[in-house]
């Protein structure tokens, strides 16, 4: 090998070697060193350094915010590697980026189902490390859906993949998801431990990536607990952090988090300019899962402003967010990939055994005549054969059994949008028609007094249809709703009303740390008895405050209170009004207990929850 041979080799693993550095580079000096080793693999005639190079260019676009060429890039990468002499751990590398690529894009599905192909491919290698990002990558997908519980789960199951304390300092990045995890849970202690272990080891091995994520969550629980003063130098040096790197998808993450900041220390205009100007940059870079919080955060300015029409606004946005990423990712997708990774998880642990198997069989007749190993071999061949055949029997069975499973649910979810589509196509027309004629009618007979009040009650009733219709699809659409779906819509409701009602103050408060899905039935029936109880508040209480309470942890409850006069006899019998009775009889169907019990000081207060805790 000649001397300028062996220096460019040695350049060329340096030059990747700084590349493997990618959370701590600009985008813009990754592209320059992953450009530089091409080159030098093309001169070199080394096909592999080469795939590595162009890994390491994906890497680099999706740190640009340019996520659909760097999707392009990783998947042209694994076909290349694909074609020749393959690399089972940059192939695991190369769907850890493609994963990272999909939750940019809002595609949890596709990104949960690469962080499960991750840990296949480096259970093969035993790459601790590459199993650990795996991990970590589902976690993430889970997180920013905000499915906290299966999220802390995959976390938590990264941390204790290995007992390699230099390896996981040096993805401190886990550290700060798992402290995310914890904040969102509520729990206090735990995410101010994991936070300061991913600032100080983001410290000790460089890691800007990192470093920048963990002083950003550092600085937020600063805020939540008070101390402002704390936080300020935090984002300061964030922002010095992200500006080195220049990656948008974190930047629009600060501008959240400042946003909020300034939301809830007395600058809200200054609040909605910095969360306009991310909501700005996340809809140029497609970055839709940090619109969640930026406009979380503009609606926060709104509501501290006392802007309330802009508030109601922002409140209808998160909504129509909600069910976008919702189809996009729904939990029976999910649960198919779960079990596809368990079973690949089950076929390497055969593959493995039966190499085991046949080794020993190899050191323990090897010694034998040919005949009888001939013989012997036979056998074992014809036991390995049965023995397959009886597996693809079981694992046919099984997915016929998956099959019939999914036909009946999908059935049962093509009935009900039917349903729904029906009510909106022809009842809705229906309704609006009637409203319309009506209108006419009244503008033709608005002199005979004998008529007037009729129309107006024609027309109160065909509103209160389309209304009816409007809800009923808003529950049938869906497979399953959130208890802070039900309580968004709930804001909707008061948000109508209050306008009528000026001397009542409403109030809908969220204590959730576990967000609760519901069946579309059970949420429709929470839904309308939730709004019977605000009307009845409003009707007959006589106070001046009504308050909606959503809580859910270990199960959830909502609570429904006024500081009005109260009733001398509480609801307990069949001595009830209508309304009272319509909201028993949706408790019983829908499967949650209603009751109504005296206030702290005064008024009503109509608790539910569900039927078994």
């Amino acid at each position: 090998m000649s001397a300028l041979l062996l220096i460019h080799k040695k350049k060329l693993s340096a030059i990747l070697l700084l590349c493997d550095q990618g959370y701590s580079l600009h985008a813009d000096t990754l592209m320059a060193y992953a450009i530089d080793a091409q080159k030098l693999a093309a001169q070199l005639n080394d096909r592999l350094s080469g795939l590595k190079a162009l890994y390491y260019k994906s890497a680099a676009l999706t740190n640009k915010g340019l996520i659909d060429s760097s999707l392009q890039m990783a998947e042209n990468c694994m076909q290349l590697l694909q074609e020749g002499d393959t690399d089972i751990g940059l192939e695991a590398n190369i769907c850890n980026q493609k994963g990272r690529c999909y939750v940019r894009m809002n595609n949890y599905k596709e990104a949960i189902e690469m962080g499960y192909a991750v840990i296949s491919k480096a259970e093969k290698v035993n790459d601790v490390l590459l199993q650990v990002k795996g991990k970590t990558l589902i976690g993430w997908a889970y997180l920013e859906m905000g499915q906290l519980k299966d999220a802390l789960n995959w976390h938590l199951q990264a941390l204790h993949t290995t007992n390699d304390s230099i390896l996981l300092g040096k993805y401190g990045i886990l550290l700060a998801n798992i402290s995310t995890n914890y904040n969102n849970l509520g729990n206090a202690d735990s995410d101010f431990y994991y936070i300061k272990k991913g600032v100080h080891y983001s410290r000790i091995y460089q890691n800007l990536f990192a470093l920048s994520n963990s002083l950003a969550i550092q600085s937020s629980l600063h805020v939540k607990a008070g101390q402002p003063k704390l936080s300020e130098p935090l984002l300061k040096e964030v922002v010095a952090i992200r500006k080195e790197i220049g990656d948008p998808f974190y930047t629009a993450s600060d501008m959240a988090q400042l946003g909020y900041y300034y939301a809830h220390y007395g600058e809200p205009e200054k609040g909605i300019a910095v969360c306009n100007e991310g909501i700005a940059l996340a809809k140029k870079y497609n970055l839709t899962t940090k619109l969640f919080f930026l406009y979380s955060s503009l609606a926060d300015n709104y509501k501290a402003m006392g802007n309330i029409d802009l508030y109601s606004t922002v409140m209808n946005d998160i909504i129509q967010l909600k069910d976008s990423v919702y189809e996009k990712n729904s939990v029976h997708a999910l649960a198919e990939l779960q079990t596809k990774y368990d079973v690949q998880k089950k076929e390497n642990t055969i593959i493995q055994q039966k190499l085991n198997i046949v080794q020993k069989n190899y050191w323990l007749y090897g010694s034998m005549i040919v005949a009888a190993f001939s013989i012997l071999l036979f056998y074992l061949a014809f036991q390995l054969y049965k023995k397959k055949q009886k597996m693809k029997m079981v694992l046919a069975l099984a997915e016929e059994k998956r099959l019939s499973a999914t036909a009946v649910k999908e059935a049962e979810e093509n009935e009900r949008r039917r349903i729904a589509a029906d009510l909106h196509d022809n009842l809705g027309a229906y309704a609006a028609s009637i409203m319309a004629n009506i209108d006419t009618l009244s503008a033709e007979l608005q002199f005979n007094p004998n008529t007037t009040a009729a129309m107006h009650q024609l027309r109160s009733n065909s509103q209160s249809i389309v209304s009816q219709i409007g809800d009923t699809i808003w529950a049938l659409k869906r497979t399953a709703l959130s208890l802070t779906t039900v309580s968004d819509r709930i804001k909707l409701v008061i948000q109508k009303v209050a306008p009528s009602h000026p001397h009542l103050k409403f109030d809908v408060l969220e204590n959730i740390t576990t967000d609760c899905m519901l069946p579309p039935v059970q949420a429709f029936h929470l839904f309308q008895t939730i709004q019977e109880a605000i009307i009845n508040a409003i009707k007959h209480s006589g106070g001046s405050t009504i308050t909606v309470s959503f809580i859910s942890h270990h199960f959830w409850q909502v609570i429904i209170e006024d500081d009005g006069t109260g009733m001398p006899d509480m609801p307990t019998t069949n001595n009830t009004g209508n309304g009272i009775n319509n909201m028993k009889a949706r408790a019983k169907e829908a499967g949650f207990t209603i009751s109504w019990l005296p206030g702290n000081i005064s008024g009503i207060k109509v608790m539910i929850q569900p039927t078994a805790n």
